[in-house]
Formats: C-alpha cells, sequence, structure tokens
C-alpha cells in the first residue's frame, strides 16, 4: 500500500529539481493522499518533458509521507506513459518537497513489468506503489 515504507531506501538518490509550476500542480493535486488523478502532460516536470511519445500523466499522495534525513519530504509518486512501438511504457518516479518548498523528483523506477501492449486495459492505480519508498502493489 502507498505509504507503508520500506526500510531499505537507498541512501544514494539522485534528487532532480520540479520548476515552479509543475511542483504546484504536484502538491496541489495530491492533497486526498491515495487517489490517482491524471495531469495534462504539459504539467510535467521541466526535466521530463523530453521524453518522447508521453501519452498520461498521473500523480498520488502518501497518506504517510516520510522524512528523509536531507530534510525532504517524499510525498508521493508520479507515472508517466509513453507509446513506442505499439507498446506503453510505464516510469514510475517518486517526488518530495524540501524544507523551504522547494520539490523534488527521484527515479524512473521501472522495476515492475512497466511494458504493456498499447490499448491494453490496465488500472492505473496498480502501477503505483513500486518504488523505494513504497512496498508495491499499487494504491
Amino acid at each position: 500500500m502507498v505509504g507503508s515504507f520500506k526500510k531499505d531506501v537507498p541512501k544514494s538518490i539522485k534528487w532532480h529539481t520540479v520548476n515552479e509550476a509543475a511542483g504546484r500542480a504536484l502538491t496541489t493535486m495530491t492533497n486526498s493522499p491515495g487517489i490517482v488523478y491524471p495531469l495534462a502532460t504539459m504539467e510535467l516536470p521541466g526535466k521530463l518533458k523530453p521524453i518522447s511519445g508521453v501519452a498520461s500523466y498521473y500523480v498520488t499522495g502518501y497518506a504517510s509521507p516520510q522524512t528523509l534525513n536531507d530534510r525532504l519530504t517524499v510525498d508521493g509518486e508520479l507515472l508517466v506513459a509513453r507509446v513506442e512501438s505499439g507498446t506503453t511504457k510505464n516510469y514510475q518516479f517518486v517526488f518530495a518537497t524540501s524544507s523551504d518548498g522547494s520539490v523534488y523528483f527521484a527515479g524512473p523506477y521501472k522495476g515492475f513489468g512497466h511494458h504493456v501492449a498499447s490499448g491494453q486495459s490496465i488500472a492505473v492505480n496498480s502501477l503505483f506503489g513500486n518504488t523505494p519508498f513504497s512496498k508495491g502493489g499499487g494504491c
């Protein structure tokens, strides 16, 4: 379940700054934890916009955010789905806020069977919960 964190969270996660507009979209949309929200692809963090073939973008917030040693609080997850040659490839990221209100993301996490045939019916929430900060198994 999202919000239940693994004890073996990697110590050397590379965090990337999220631009202000995308950070506001992430933190505003995830005020109700455990619900998966679709976002417009134009609201992707700037560093993720160059990903080719992006078709969908979803976010969810954790019921129990986790505060890390570097004064970041991991607040939730985002999922970017892109289409390539008839296959939808789903990439999961986590996002965090700092004590000064800045927003960051880390990832992608993709070791969860992230490729599906395009057009295949799949519950979006089943694609969440597969990061070092969650137990897996969706929302």
